[in-house]
């Protein structure tokens, strides 16, 4: 958006932004990329290039927790699906990657 000729960036829409994490979520899902159980997301880990990617996929899928399992506080866990080796965690909004140190 261009205004007083400066470029500028418009505002996030929230309820559009949660909509495209929960239609991502369940395709990857259809394609068994990943796989949701109760406190803990499988994952395939070619999903996860680096460090920055990796906290980003966290921070969506809780986001996705939030508003699909009615998750309020607690520890997610993310592991990876072919392994079940633990790759990572969310407690209470801080992601912690394990596997790019």
């Amino acid at each position: 958006m261009i205004y007083a000729n400066k470029k500028i960036a418009s505002s996030i829409n929230l309820a559009q932004q949660t909509a495209q994490i929960i239609t991502n979520v369940k395709a990857l899902e259809q394609k068994g990329l990943i796989r949701i159980d109760d406190l803990t997301v499988y994952l395939d880990l070619s999903l996860w290039v680096d460090k920055k990617i990796a906290t980003n996929w966290i921070d969506c899928l809780l986001i996705y927790y939030r508003v699909k399992k009615s998750f309020k506080a607690g520890t997610l866990y993310f592991k990876d699906i072919k392994t079940e080796e633990l790759i990572g965690t969310c407690n209470n909004k801080k992601a912690k990657v394990l596997i790019f140190s």
